[in-house]
């Protein structure tokens, strides 16, 4: 079954890039609570949750689908609250967004409407960590007095985002160390020609680096780290939630420490919302949809 018409529900910029990139293909798209999205004769922008949803496909939802666990993230229209959303949802439709939370998952299942977590699927979650990295990047460049050449980098962690972000800093010629915890990832480390820092001799370097990149959604720069550094450290954190950092010890000590978030859908949104196509296309291929 190839897709007819669809539903794109709150969100950001990826969102009104994703109708536009749908509508060009040829596929009626009925939007509600999308911010900047232009209606023309595939673009459809709908006062009501119910119309938006009416003989649709497919719908999409936001990434991340909710920020506070109570309303669906949406940077245009009135709030819109989950339970307002779920129980307005037809069962029949799959649903597609990104960062699902447990309880709302619970929710989900319960009502019986098959949902997909992009953020779960590996695809999804490497491309959308280039952008994440470029994001890094553009910052860095930003706020930071000096060049990222030359600059020694601490990327805290080692999973999609850090392995992408340390090579990009690595590619730019900066001196980059990369906090991990497994002696597999020590060796990857390695073999790129970066180093490795196990955790228990993080707290030892922190008086070195000029910037500090955290991926770690846990927290890892306490303020008995922060204390350790030196005033022109910059800090950026891209985890999720509420990070790892302890923002108001970096206040303290003066570190200007930045928790940036979304920068997908800040940097790079067209970019975005072809991932997320990508993704949803190997989705419904797989489903025989």
């Amino acid at each position: 079954m190839s897709l007819k018409k669809i539903a794109i529900i709150g969100g950001d910029r990826r969102l009104s890039e994703l109708a536009i990139l749908y509508a060009n293909d040829g596929i009626y798209v009925n939007t509600y609570n999308v911010s900047n999205v232009k209606a023309n004769d595939f673009i459809f922008s709908f006062p009501t949750l119910n119309e938006a949803l009416q003989d649709v496909d497919i719908c999409i939802g936001p990434i991340p689908f909710s920020k506070d666990g109570i309303n669906v993230l949406s940077e245009a229209g009135p709030p819109l609250a989950i339970d307002e959303f779920l129980s307005a949802y037809p069962t029949a439709v799959p649903l597609f967004a990104g960062s699902i939370d447990t309880e709302v998952n619970h929710k989900i299942d319960e009502l019986g409407i098959r949902a997909f977590d992009l953020m779960d699927r590996e695809e999804f979650a490497i491309l959308n960590a280039i952008a994440t990295a470029e994001g890094v990047v553009d910052i860095a460049l930003r706020e930071m007095p000096i060049t990222i050449n030359e600059s020694l980098c601490l990327v805290l962690g080692y999973g999609r985002i850090g392995k992408t972000i340390s090579s990009l800093l690595k590619n730019m010629g900066a001196n980059v160390w990369v906090e991990a915890r497994k002696p597999s990832d020590y060796a990857w480390i390695r073999s790129k020609g970066m180093n490795a820092l196990p955790l228990s001799q993080l707290q030892n370097f922190l008086t070195y680096p000029d910037l500090i990149i955290n991926t770690v959604p846990a927290m890892i720069m306490s303020e008995n780290q922060i204390r350790y550094l030196h005033k022109d450290t910059l800090i950026i954190d891209v985890a999720s939630g509420p990070g790892g950092v302890d923002f108001a010890a970096c206040e303290q000590y003066g570190i200007k420490a930045i928790h940036a978030l979304g920068l997908p859908g800040k940097i790079a949104p067209r970019s975005a919302a072809l991932y997320i196509r990508y993704t949803i296309k190997n989705i419904l291929y797989e489903l025989n949809f």
